[in-house]
């Protein structure tokens, strides 16, 4: 096994350099391989920049994923008693497009007051603004984090609130009756920083078919890169201390007077004590170009890459052409055919996946479809698909009506830190319809739709 392994990271290792000059042994991650390969041969100078601080923390607030929501639960018309065709697309490479086609935020941010697009109508950046929806919307597109009972959620509203957004939220939110009323924001100068590298990894997939493992390989480092600058900046120092050595506890109380704010846990094992706290000695700029060395960090990039994918996706919401049934980050589920302009291979085109007879969606990411072929593609997030094997989409029908279930038992591997094992438990999932009626929940003046049609809830029990 350890010879074979060798073997395949060896060959890995001769692919990568070969084609990007590149040895992966320097990088633990695919995307901290992804980031050396764009730093070392595609990064133009002077164009990315650490941002930390209060600046970090303000944009970091408009960072949100994908859009992932039902809209109609069940393609049956029950007045009619029959069946809607629907069509599954796929973007591919929906966050490279975006790389590849999109100004991304470079340079130094600066700081301004008040309403800066009076003066810079074409400002690039991102505003705290109070924000307006228009009330007739019926698939709200402009995403916010909110507090509810159940924790921190994301999700998509109509009213009024204040927030962060980008600028690309804000233009194109704008044309569908948005309004924005700016306080503040950070503006940058702006180029397309990633259409080289995109194009070459892209080039690279198309030139191996898909069995070669060139081929993979580009579409992971494709793939990769985005996360990297997304990653939280907080990163931390675990030390050991035994208290019965005193050396130890000389420099246990060093650095507690040292970096007293920067402790998170202290964690004490019978004469051991662990000690986590945050580590901000890594993080330096170059005196010469102010370049970000210490962390492969810009929370900026990976917000506009994720606002524009949204927006992407926003273009086939709100549209009279069809009815929307589902959307997940990258894909939706219509009940029309999209016109020939928008489907094919290339970057950022749609493609068909499946043409669906029947179809159920009980939550994000929690749906049963049969193709027109038969075929049945079952998914509930969290539970493999050994779990589901045995499920149809008949047993996802039943749920559509109150208080019917299902139940799933999955193991799950659990650490024990104290001490030092794994154990393995039997878990149960039921997935369960608790109001088949539209559940809204009220964020001050924000209305907002976190179950379109129906509620369903996932229950794990040990």
């Amino acid at each position: 096994d350890c010879k074979a392994l060798f073997d395949v990271i060896n060959k890995f290792n001769e692919l990568v350099f070969k084609n990007f000059k590149v040895n992966v042994h320097d990088s633990l991650t695919l995307p901290a391989l992804s980031m050396r390969i764009f730093k070392s041969s595609f990064m133009p100078i002077k164009t990315l920049f650490q941002i930390n601080g209060k600046v970090e923390k303000d944009i970091r607030q408009c960072y949100t994923g994908g859009a992932v929501e039902v809209f109609i639960p069940s393609n049956r018309d029950l007045f009619l008693d029959m069946l809607d065709q629907l069509f599954y697309y796929d973007v591919n490479s929906l966050y490279p497009t975006i790389m590849s086609l999109m100004p991304m935020p470079t340079g130094k941010p600066i700081a301004f007051e008040g309403d800066i697009t009076l003066f810079e109508p074409d400002v690039y950046g991102f505003f705290y603004c109070n924000i307006t929806s228009p009330s007739y919307l019926e698939h709200p597109i402009l995403q916010r984090k909110i507090k509810t009972k159940d924790g921190y959620r994301t999700v998509a509203g109509l009213g009024e609130w204040t927030g962060w957004i980008t600028s690309i939220e804000k233009e194109q939110a704008e044309q569908l009756g948005y309004k924005f009323d700016i306080i503040k924001g950070y503006k940058f100068d702006k180029q397309n920083i990633f259409k080289d590298f995109i194009d070459t990894m892209f080039k690279l997939r198309l030139e191996y078919n898909k069995d070669d493992p060139m081929n993979l390989i580009a579409k992971l480092l494709m793939n990769s890169l985005y996360g990297k600058f997304g990653m939280k900046s907080d990163f931390t120092v675990i030390e050991i201390f035994n208290k019965n050595i005193q050396k130890d506890v000389r420099v246990l109380q060093e650095r507690m007077a040292k970096y007293s704010e920067l402790f998170l846990d202290l964690i004490y094992f019978d004469d051991i004590i662990v000690t986590i706290r945050r580590d901000l000695e890594n993080v330096h700029n170059d005196e010469d170009f102010d370049n970000y060395h210490g962390l492969d960090v810009n929370v900026g990039i990976a917000s506009f890459i994720t606002a524009g994918a949204r927006m992407y996706m926003a273009k086939f919401k709100n549209n009279s052409f069809f009815k929307l049934f589902y959307t997940d980050t990258d894909s939706l589920v219509i009940d029309k055919p999209l016109p020939d302009l928008y489907v094919g291979n290339g970057l950022g085109q749609l493609k068909l996946e499946y043409v669906i007879r029947k179809a159920i969606f009980l939550a994000p990411k929690v749906y049963a479809l049969q193709t027109m072929d038969g075929k049945e593609v079952i998914k509930v997030k969290g539970l493999s698909q050994n779990v589901l094997s045995g499920t149809h989409l008949i047993d996802f029908e039943r749920l559509l009506y109150l208080n019917n279930s299902l139940k799933f038992n999955q193991e799950k591997w659990y650490k024990d830190l104290y001490e030092g094992l794994i154990s393995v438990e039997e878990t149960t999932y039921n997935l369960m319809v608790t109001n088949n009626k539209r559940k809204a929940i009220y964020d001050g003046n924000l209305f907002v739709k976190t179950k379109p049609y129906f509620y369903n809830e996932i229950e794990v029990s040990n």
